[in-house]
């Protein structure tokens, strides 16, 4: 008869930090074949292709903030985006610092890019709340250029409690033409991602 300690039966399976870890390991990987695929390969596509990255880099930029503990932000300007998150210490946000999703990312121009908040429980607040992620003496800091730091206050919030500003972001090829490819990712406050392409019902 074999006799089980019940610090045995408490080692079986796996912990939910484990578990989550893994979970962000294959975000990783997923990040990393998305990026080794060429840009330009079909240029039919090319809406389609950023679209799904900015999905992916997204989807792994909640799992950062939920597993992590941080604060992390959306920062858009002009053709551009990138992450960002909310230093304590300084109180500022900060540019993310992430071989996955720590870059600037710019749209080329052969397409357009716009994204709209949806509203959220951050609109809200109102000014005179001295919340600090509103505030604007605490913003993001873009450039790693000392000498010219360029600041921008981020438009959607990644929070480490799984929460997102809701938003829609819209990719769409330039140009006047009746079959251009376009692509909207509509995100819930919940962070869940609805991409709808061109031609969808």
């Amino acid at each position: 008869m074999f006799k089980y300690s019940a610090k045995a039966r408490f080692q079986a399976g796996f912990t939910l930090l484990e578990i989550m870890l893994v979970l962000v390991l294959i975000g990783m990987a997923s990040v990393g074949v998305m990026m080794a695929m060429p840009q330009h390969a079909n240029e039919n596509d090319n809406v389609d292709w950023q679209s799904q990255r900015f999905s992916t880099l997204l989807q792994f930029a909640e799992d950062e903030a939920l597993i992590s503990g941080k604060e992390l932000a959306l920062v858009f300007k002009d053709n551009t985006y990138r992450f960002a998150f909310y230093d304590y210490e300084s109180k500022k946000w900060l540019a993310l610092e992430s071989e996955q999703i720590g870059k600037l990312i710019e749209i080329p121009e052969s397409m357009t890019f716009e994204h709209t908040l949806l509203g959220s429980v951050w609109d809200e607040i109102e000014a005179e709340d001295e919340d600090v992620f509103l505030d604007e003496d605490y913003l993001v800091q873009i450039d790693s250029d000392e000498d010219e730091v360029k600041s921008y206050s981020p438009q959607v919030y990644i929070m480490s409690s799984g929460e997102v500003t809701p938003f829609r972001v819209l990719f769409s090829e330039t140009g006047t033409s009746a079959d251009k490819r376009s692509s909207l990712l509509e995100v819930s406050m919940s962070g869940a991602i609805k991409r709808t392409k061109s031609g969808d019902e």
